[in-house]
Order: C-alpha cells, then structure tokens, then sequence
C-alpha cells in the first residue's frame, strides 16, 4: 500500500481529543524551530503533504528563511508587538546603489550601527509601515487590539494519540476564548483566500491550535502586500474546524503508526500507480 494511498485509507471523521497543558522551560523563541520532540502544525503539513522520508530529512536539514518569510516574521513583530519591539530589532536599509564607491561606503557605516538588529530594504520597511497603518485603522482591528497574549508558545500533549504538541500562536483573547492569525497574502479577496486557505490547510492549523486551548473560535485576518493593502477578516465555521480537526489527527495517527513502526516510507518507495485524469484519484497498479 502506497503512502497516499494509506493517508485515504485510515481518513475517519475525528472528535476533538482530550489534551493535557505542558510546561517546558526548554522550549523558547531561541529553541522552538530547533526542537523536534514536540510536533508543530507545520511540521505535520511537511509530513503529510510529501512523505515521511521528506519529513526525516527537513528535520536535519531544515529549510532557510526565504526573504518573503523574512518580511512575514519582521511585519507579525510589528503588528502584534507594536513599533517599540519593531524598532528594537529591525532597521531600515539606506536606498543607496550598492555597487557604487559611496553606496558600498555608506552601507559599511551603517552595519556598524545595527547593534544585533535585523537591515530590511527600503522597499520592504515602506510596505510594512503602510501595511501597519491600514491595519491599525481598520474596523476589525479591536479582535487583534483585544487580545492579552501574542506571539505566545503553547505546549501541550494530546491524551488521544500520546503525542507531544506545540504551536506558536499569533494572538490569543483568554477571557472571550478565542484566537486570531495575521495572514500577508496577495489576494485577501474571500474568492482568492478560499483557494489559498484551503490548498495552505489554515483550517488545519486553526483546528489544532482550538483543540490545544479547547476554544471554537477562529479568526483570521488577511491583508494585502500590494497597495492599498486590503484587508479581509474571515471566522472560521464549526465544519472547517471539524475538517481541519480531521486532517491534523488522522495525519497525527499516521505519523505515529509509521514512526513506531521503523518503517522507512518515502516517495521513492512507493508502488507504480495510475493517476485517473477525470478524477485526479491516485491507485496502485
């Protein structure tokens, strides 16, 4: 039985499992992507979306930062942590010719002011101050303004399966039981976004991150990189929970049943199969 195949094979209808909190000075900001005893819910999308090899080898070999993901962590900074925590770790790049004599001096001057912050081009920090402002003065921004706990690291245990969790949630209302997620995308439009939450599993994540603090609510705003920096708020319903809930713990199951059993599962491994052109449906052959 291929991987795919055994992925559709064990795809039942979950309940939300019953989840312990767990405390671990060891886990922090400086060791969260390191670490690889408590499974985040974009190590799961790695597992499930290529191969358990794959996910084996990201584990040692971990992908750098792209510059998108760069401006995506320097802009949640920003908007969750405020301009003061900002300011604190980046800085602004001066718009000069790099290959130029003056660029190349004016450049060595002010990495010697950096101080451990983090240069952004003056493209980029442009855009996240406009990206700043249009959020701060949206109709929806008391969801994110209400919120006590940001950029916050959860541990917990799911009782269910015996699996060690953890999740670095965005923004997290404690009184009124709910949690917020800052997406950049290039369509915040709800025909755009639909594509992208969908193929991106947002309401994977959505479901695990509601399952480890037992809360029903799930937000998510959206807003635009591109000028003027559109912004979409979308609640997630109960049946895209209730999806997501089933992709993260059947992929939870299918983790633990591989990764117990020592069995090296990987694209190469796989059978022949025929892919049906009508229906996209992968069988072994």
């Amino acid at each position: 039985m291929g991987w795919n195949n055994h992925c559709i094979k064990i795809y039942i209808k979950m309940k939300r499992p019953k989840v312990t909190k767990v405390v671990d000075q060891e886990i922090t900001d400086h060791t969260y992507y390191e670490d690889c005893m408590y499974m985040s819910n974009s190590m799961l999308k790695t597992f499930i979306e290529k191969c358990p090899k794959n996910y084996a080898y990201r584990l040692e070999n971990p992908i750098n930062p792209t510059q998108a993901m760069k401006v995506g962590t320097a802009f949640h900074m920003l908007a969750l942590e405020g301009l003061d925590k900002f300011s604190a770790n980046y800085v602004k790049e001066p718009d000069v010719d790099k290959r130029t004599t003056l660029g190349k001096v004016t450049l060595a001057k002010f990495n010697e002011t950096l101080k451990g912050r983090e240069p952004i081009s003056t493209k980029n920090y442009e855009m996240m101050m406009c990206m700043y402002d249009e959020l701060s003065y949206h109709k929806n921004i008391n969801i994110l303004k209400d919120c006590a706990e940001v950029e916050k690291i959860y541990l917990w245990k799911n009782e269910d399966l015996d699996i060690l969790c953890k999740g670095k949630f965005d923004a997290v209302n404690t009184s009124k039981k709910y949690i917020v997620d800052l997406k950049t995308t290039r369509n915040a439009s709800p025909e755009g976004f639909k594509e992208l939450l969908m193929n991106a599993k947002y309401h994977m994540q959505a479901a695990y991150y509601l399952d480890a603090l037992g809360y029903d609510d799930y937000y998510i705003i959206a807003i635009e990189k591109d000028k003027p920096h559109c912004i979409c708020t979308y609640k997630l319903n109960k049946e895209m929970i209730k999806e997501g809930r089933t992709l993260y713990m059947n992929a939870l199951k299918s983790y633990k049943s591989i990764m117990t059993s020592g069995t090296d599962v990987g694209l190469r491994d796989l059978s022949m199969s025929e892919i049906d052109y009508n229906s996209g449906k992968i069988c072994e052959i």
